[in-house]
């Protein structure tokens, strides 16, 4: 099954410049994660286009669609389509007529969709493994407290202004995955029924993988 991954973006705008360095785990730079928690946090309701590159050669885009907290939809140009309810993940290949769920527990979107992010203070939501910038480009490498069953994503930021471009995941396959953004935009609203999967007489089950 095609692995999936979820998108997280904002149109908050921040002006930093950095040198190029990489940090070690427990030198972080508490202004810069300050900057990027009130960036991550800002995402509410929007909507763009991805790109998506695996490693093992898969190629695919699409449209997506973001309300926070918990809810998202991937519709891929594939005949796959991707939703999150609030509560779990569901995945829909059409050319199978299968739809499986997934454990919002058990993927990176978790990270960010289930309510405010916090990197910074005396406990943060999530584990930074490290954060890497050079030039124009930042990268935040971050996992859950519970690393083996969430995964670790990759959040790429342009630099100035600081804004979301794309992440990267690497699976317990050793694959990697790599999301591009586009086209990003606000929006006011939401039908309710963009988040959920209505078809009937599909066949279901319960997914195993953990990263899809």
């Amino acid at each position: 099954m095609k692995k999936v991954f979820l998108l997280f973006l904002v149109l908050f705008t921040a002006n930093i410049n950095f040198a190029s360095v990489s940090y070690a785990q427990n030198n972080f730079d508490n202004k810069l994660l300050k900057d990027i928690e009130t960036y991550v946090n800002s995402l509410q309701k929007i909507s763009g286009t991805f790109e998506q590159y695996s490693s093992n050669g898969a190629e695919d885009s699409g449209k997506f669609y973001i309300n926070k907290p918990g809810k998202m939809r991937l519709e891929y140009k594939s005949p796959i389509l991707l939703v999150a309810d609030g509560n779990s993940i569901v995945y829909e290949d059409k050319k199978l007529n299968q739809i499986s769920y997934i454990s919002m527990d058990s993927n990176p979107a978790s990270i960010i969709l289930n309510g405010n992010i916090t990197l910074t203070g005396n406990n943060p939501s999530v584990k930074i493994k490290n954060i890497e910038y050079k030039d124009s480009i930042i990268e935040l490498t971050l996992t859950t407290p519970n690393e083996k069953q969430s995964g670790i994503i990759t959040l790429i930021f342009e630099n100035s202004p600081l804004s979301l471009i794309g992440w990267r995941v690497k699976d317990a396959q050793g694959i990697t995955t790599n999301i591009t953004l586009s086209n990003i935009k606000p929006e006011s609203s939401f039908d309710n029924n963009l988040f959920k999967i209505t078809r009937k007489g599909v066949g279901s089950k319960k997914s195993k993988s953990k990263y899809y």
